[in-house]
């Protein structure tokens, strides 16, 4: 039985020292079992070739690629950003962008593309928002904030036209006026002149500015207004005096509603 033991006690210290030696020559070897290299996911088979397929316009192609890369690792930020643009830009699927943009940040808070993954998903949100039905309670409010403006705007412009309107007739008004009366106005000499001559006690009376002066026997049967004119100054250049523009003007009401309305080109009745 000693005997027995004894085997039994040099088989346990050959299989230690047999397990240090193999120990020793792995190490020595280099070999670790408990470090393996790990891909980077760009490096990726799968990643590669969806970026391949992109390239190429094969989109769901490229979409079931990425999908693989995100199915075998536990982190895989690069590929939810690929399938995130996939699904807003190509597919038209807002829901499932909005997904993968998350997923990315959910890796990548801080990487200098969040601000645009974060722009991405505000899109895709509208995008989606877009795409819901209104209410008819939402389209019929909106109609009638539309017609409130349009009625609005159009009482708007009519008033506007109106005060053009008026402020037009007035400006013509005016300056009517004031070329009449700068025309029919006699002058300084003239007016110092009938100043000076003394009363006559013998029945004579002074002639007033207003009295008709002799009509000259070369004056026209009509007159073309040209650009400028006026009654006074038609008067002036038919009669020799500018106080006959009545006369003008009465003669021509059949062609002229107002004393202003005088054209460039209109042929005047120019009375005897």
């Amino acid at each position: 039985m000693f005997i027995r033991f004894a085997k039994n006690a040099r088989m346990l210290w050959a299989i230690f020292f047999a397990s240090i030696a193999v120990l020793y020559i792995v190490s020595a070897g280099g070999c670790d079992f408990g470090k393996a290299e790990v891909v980077k996911e760009v490096n990726e088979t799968n990643y590669v070739r969806g970026q391949e397929e992109l390239r190429r316009g094969n989109i769901q192609e490229a979409a079931n690629a990425f999908l693989k890369v995100v199915e075998k690792r536990p982190d895989a930020p690069e590929s939810h950003l690929e399938l995130g643009r996939i699904y807003l830009s190509k597919m038209d699927n807002p829901i499932r962008a909005i997904y993968h943009f998350e997923k990315y940040l959910e890796y990548k808070p801080n990487s200098p593309s969040s601000p645009m993954v974060r722009q991405m998903i505000a899109t895709a949100q509208k995008k989606f928002a877009s795409s819901l039905p209104e209410s008819p309670f939402e389209n019929n409010f909106r109609r009638i904030e539309l017609e409130d403006l349009l009625q609005k705007v159009q009482k708007e412009n009519l008033d506007l036209k109106q005060k053009l309107s008026a402020d037009s007739a007035t400006i013509d008004r005016l300056e009517s006026t004031q070329r009449v009366s700068v025309a029919s106005r006699p002058s300084s000499q003239s007016r110092r002149a009938e100043a000076s001559q003394p009363s006559q006690s013998q029945g004579r009376a002074v002639a007033s500015d207003t009295a008709a002066p002799q009509v000259q026997r070369d004056t026209p049967s009509s007159y073309t207004v040209q650009p400028g004119d006026t009654l006074s100054s038609i008067s002036r250049k038919t009669y020799g005096t500018p106080n006959r523009w009545r006369d003008i003007f009465n003669a021509n009401r059949d062609r002229m509603s107002t004393p202003e309305a005088l054209k460039p080109g209109q042929v005047l009745r120019v009375p005897k």
